[in-house]
């Protein structure tokens, strides 16, 4: 990974989303993101790299051996826009015929905390996560079945849509 924003968003993989919090039960922020990076079964992308847009990057991943994607977004965007992104981009899967997968976008911008600490907030970029939707569903029910959301405020709670 030579360029500057993939080691960022490793880096941000490795030292936030793998670290074990307390706000997390002391899991890890993510514990799916490491593992599959450690694995190389995470696309990594900026969106406009090669004049490539987003429509190149989903073909280029679903074609892949690549089990999930990490699509930087080199743009500014407010926490109001998170969720109208997210649902563009489901959007844009299902033209693709790209049903199967679903996005969750992690912006830097998005407002929302655990006892003041917002994982988000040190995201290197806007990002896009595809995967899956079964593998999504799968990991939210193993996660579950442990501690994981215990410690999750209302807000936070809603912002994932948890019940």
């Amino acid at each position: 990974m030579s360029s500057s924003y993939k080691k960022q968003i490793t880096d941000y993989i490795n030292n936030v989303l793998n670290e074990k919090r307390t706000e997390f039960s002391g899991m890890a922020v993510c514990p799916f993101a490491a593992p599959e990076l450690a694995n190389n079964k995470l696309m990594i992308a900026m969106l406009g790299e090669d004049d490539k847009g987003i429509r190149d990057l989903l073909e280029e991943f679903a074609a892949s051996d690549y089990d999930s994607a990490i699509i930087a977004l080199p743009h500014h965007l407010g926490p109001e826009d998170t969720k109208p992104f997210q649902i563009f981009i489901n959007k844009i899967l299902k033209r693709l015929g790209l049903e199967d997968y679903k996005n969750i976008c992690f912006n830097p911008n998005d407002e929302v905390d655990i006892d003041g600490f917002n994982p988000r907030a040190k995201a290197p970029y806007f990002l896009i996560n595809i995967a899956h939707r079964k593998v999504l569903n799968d990991a939210h029910k193993s996660l579950r079945k442990t501690k994981y959301y215990d410690n999750l405020n209302e807000q936070y709670r809603e912002f994932l849509r948890i019940k």
